[in-house]
């Protein structure tokens, strides 16, 4: 399994953290003929709350979670909608049938999660977050090539904090520098417990606030304080118009 803290140098001086810094790997998986006790033994046994499906290539065709099992226990059990109503296209039918679905289901394919939303190993943590937030989910399969690699999960996600101080002040003043071009011998950069702290002073305004910005897209940062100071409010400077 991947650990948080097998690092390497490019890692270290990348402002962002990528689905493949994060994720777990390898994955445990199941076949679609998987029955549900084996499913639940797999949880147990590895501690997790969902598990991908993939086919005989290892190519992702569901998903497993603890969610989908939990309609076996749901009383009154969900029934499946009337064959003339199951033809009428609202949500809330489908929702039903899918329901019953999971209820009466004995294998991995019959109670899994389909289609599967999931993301590459270049996704980044922000992008991965934003999407468990909007689907109000709390996994993603990481796919190479149409076949898992890994899986993020909200607790993977959540390990962009616990990035060492160290490395993240090195990582902001690299992406300064190479990024930006900015002069990083003129400001300092402390972080301390996730906390950004930014001194030194800038010639324009416009470049201490791109500066605090920048800092605070790093992931891991947690807050930022920020001393910069600067010479010239370049913000009330009006270009010249063309003389008639």
């Amino acid at each position: 399994m991947t650990t948080f803290t097998e690092t390497t140098a490019l890692r270290k001086r990348s402002l962002r953290l990528f689905a493949r810094d994060i994720m777990t790997s390898p994955v445990v998986t199941a076949r679609p003929d998987a029955r549900v006790k084996d499913l639940v033994a797999l949880m147990a046994t590895h501690r997790i709350s969902g598990i991908p499906i993939v086919a005989a290539e290892h190519e992702l065709i569901g998903i497993v979670t603890e969610g989908d099992l939990l309609y076996k226990e749901v009383l009154p059990r969900p029934t499946e909608p009337a064959p003339i109503v199951r033809r009428l296209p609202i949500p809330r039918v489908a929702e039903a049938a899918e329901r019953a679905r999971k209820a009466d289901g004995l294998r991995a394919d019959e109670v899994m999660t389909t289609p599967v939303l999931t993301v590459t190993e270049a996704a980044t943590v922000h992008e991965i977050a934003t999407m468990m937030v909007k689907h109000k989910i709390n996994r993603v399969p990481v796919l190479r090539a149409g076949r898992v690699v890994g899986i993020v999960s909200r607790a993977d996600v959540l390990k962009a904090f616990s990035r060492p101080d160290a490395e993240l002040a090195e990582a902001i003043r690299e992406s300064l520098l190479h990024d930006l071009w900015i002069d990083v011998s003129r400001i300092t950069v402390d972080v301390r417990e996730g906390i950004v702290y930014l001194d030194g002073r800038l010639d324009r305004r416009s470049e201490k606030e791109l500066i605090e910005k920048w800092a605070g897209m790093a992931d891991g940062v947690v807050g930022m304080q920020s001393r910069l100071a600067y010479e010239l409010d370049d913000r009330q400077i009006r270009p010249e118009l063309p003389r008639r």
